[in-house]
């Protein structure tokens, strides 16, 4: 997977290419000027990569990273105060750092700082003149249609991405997690975790008899019915068809059936027609997850087998007792 760009890293990178734009360049401008100048920019720009260096930039907030274009420009400013006005011949670079800001930081960021940059700008140039303020109105509007652009599009980036990493472990139809997620899941799962596979019955028939239309709306619907069901700490995906895994975070055997339970009643009032089989299988000690819920797998066919509608575990029936479900309240096991 590509990594991200850093932006101290390329705050830095940036640093270190205005530093030697400026002492390659300086010669062809003002030699004289060279000469008392560019030792000093060198060094300046040196000390200042190596002062980044010893920072943790990844442990500070993003905004930290603003540092690098505020201390370019205060030296670009300097440099123009002491120099009569040359290091306005570097005006180019503040589109660069605008860029930068741009690719870096989220939008709003450049419009708030175009004030200090164009302070930086007219001390550069030794100070403002007529000529100088129209050069400087249309360098501005590029800056910050640069920064502002390149911001927006980088935070749309980023919610496309989002977005993609969310559908990628979401099952699309049910709104539940996917194979792919259930499978990381299981991976955090251990002993004194619940497994529990739900076949709805005869679903077969139903998509046959009514179309996969209808069928598809029973699994979202049975989706919903799952997710109210269950507590925060609780999981579920769709594992595939009609068969829907769940994960239950520290739920003996005997939990899970009150759960089970009350699910059933639930989807009774919106699909009295419809039923569903289950398996329970609690992790132990010296069983994998996968064998856990090959073992959850085993006890729903047997939940079928035994003729549908029913709950199992490994050791057989499980026993229904929605009359002592506790009372639906937050944070219960419901």
């Amino acid at each position: 997977m590509a990594r991200a760009w850093d932006p101290a890293a390329g705050g830095q990178l940036m640093l270190v290419s205005s530093g030697l734009v400026v002492v390659l360049t300086l010669p062809l401008l003002d030699r004289p000027v060279w000469r008392s100048a560019g030792l000093m920019v060198l060094l300046v720009t040196c000390a200042a990569w190596l002062g980044s260096i010893l920072v943790p930039w990844q442990r500070l907030p993003r905004l930290y990273t603003l540092a690098f274009p505020l201390f370019a420009w205060t030296a670009l400013a300097v440099l123009g105060h002491t120099t009569h006005g040359i290091g306005g011949n570097y005006s180019g670079l503040y589109s660069l750092w605008f860029a930068y800001l741009g690719l870096t930081q989220p939008p709003g960021t450049s419009t708030t700082l175009l004030p200090m940059a164009i302070t930086a700008y007219l001390v550069s140039w030794g100070g403002p003149s007529q000529p100088l303020v129209a050069r400087l109105l249309i360098a501005a509007a590029v800056w910050l249609i640069l920064g502002e652009l390149l911001a927006s599009l980088i935070q749309r980036q980023r919610i496309l991405a989002d977005e993609m990493r969310v559908l990628a472990h979401v099952d699309t139809l049910t709104k539940l997690g996917n194979r792919r997620d259930l499978d990381l899941r299981l991976a955090e799962a251990g002993p004194g975790d619940t497994l529990v596979l739900c076949d709805l019955d005869h679903f077969k028939q139903l998509n046959d008899t009514l179309g996969h239309a209808a069928g598809d709306s029973v699994l979202t619907e049975f989706g919903l019915v799952i997710r109210a069901t269950l507590r925060q700490v609780d999981y579920a995906a769709r594992y595939g068809g009609e068969e829907f895994a769940l994960v239950l975070p520290g739920t003996s055997t005997s939990q899970a059936a009150v759960l089970l339970s009350r699910l059933r009643r639930r989807w009774a009032i919106l699909h009295p027609e419809i039923t569903f089989s289950a398996g329970v299988a609690t992790c132990q000690d010296g069983l994998t997850t996968s064998g856990t819920l090959a073992e959850a797998d085993r006890a729903m066919y047997a939940a079928k087998e035994a003729g549908r509608n029913r709950d199992h575990c490994s050791s057989g029936p499980l026993a229904s007792t929605p009359s002592a479900a506790p009372s639906e309240t937050a944070g219960e096991l419901v």
